[in-house]
């Protein structure tokens, strides 16, 4: 008899509880989404690319002494003159690269005055390691040099093109444009 009336109550818990999961379905359902938890924080790209990566068409790469251009077609990345897709390792490390753009914010941006005394050289800008200009059609989005990385080597120098700013980035963002410029050169 005791097993009986213990047996009951969570029989029902179970029932109640299997009718709240079924209601918050039909809930999420219903209004097409999930509750918001007010302790997230909702994700906003902070890059110096304002434009989404996917409007991101052409990609211009270059280094001291070579220059690649990849075009985006229908079928994936491509490299102009030529008109070969790009191999997959080449091609993820470039849509990486782009994305990287749009939602890595600087670390830390000098303005002209903190870094004319010691000149761009001081920070591999002068003249740059890599160079990425990124377009929208025939527009030139950004253009982006990269330098050398801080003493510390956790942040790299960076430059946009037609700008005074220095910036200073999380080192993997160079580092993903560098591993595509290595892949490139294999090619």
């Amino acid at each position: 008899m005791v097993e009986t009336a213990i047996g009951r109550p969570r029989r029902w818990a179970s029932l109640a509880t299997a009718l709240l999961a079924v209601g918050l379905l039909a809930a999420m359902a219903l209004t097409g989404h999930l509750r918001e938890n007010r302790q997230f924080v909702a994700f906003k790209p902070d890059g110096v690319m304002r434009e989404a990566p996917g409007d991101i068409d052409r990609v211009e790469l270059s280094s001291a002494d070579r220059r690649w251009t990849f075009v985006r077609k229908a079928d994936g990345w491509r490299t102009t003159p030529g008109d070969r897709p790009l191999p997959g390792a080449l091609a993820t490390s470039l849509e990486s690269s782009i994305k990287f753009m749009h939602v890595s914010a600087p670390v830390r941006v000098m303005e002209r005055a903190e870094w004319d005394a010691v000149g761009l050289s001081e920070f591999g800008l002068d003249p740059p390691g890599l160079t990425a200009v990124l377009y929208r059609g025939d527009v030139a989005v950004l253009g982006a040099e990269f330098g050398g990385p801080n003493p510390q080597q956790v942040l790299q120098y960076m430059k946009l093109q037609g700008g005074e700013r220095v910036y200073l980035m999380s080192r993997f963002v160079g580092e993903e444009w560098e591993h595509a410029l290595r892949e490139a050169s294999r090619g």
